[in-house]
């Protein structure tokens, strides 16, 4: 069972942390990693570092082109 949604998830993220953002859908924290593709999937998690401290809109679909943020590629899902 995959975690995905069809929206944009917010994440409240802290400058110079690093965050993993969930490629796989797996997730049960979605859309940060949970690492629960090391069983499910071949997929791995995205590393990226907060520039700001913030509230971040993450991909919550797991098929951006612009990984971790939306991109709208939920709107191509039937």
């Amino acid at each position: 069972m995959t975690s995905k949604t069809n929206s944009p998830l917010p994440v409240d993220v802290e400058a110079g942390q690093t965050y993993g953002w969930c490629s796989c859908g797996f997730s049960q924290t979605m859309p940060l990693c949970d690492r629960a593709h090391r069983e499910l999937s071949d997929k791995k998690s995205f590393k990226f570092v907060a520039e700001e401290t913030t509230r971040l809109y993450l991909c919550g679909c797991s098929e951006t082109k612009t990984p971790p943020f939306c991109d709208n590629g939920h709107c191509t899902l039937g």
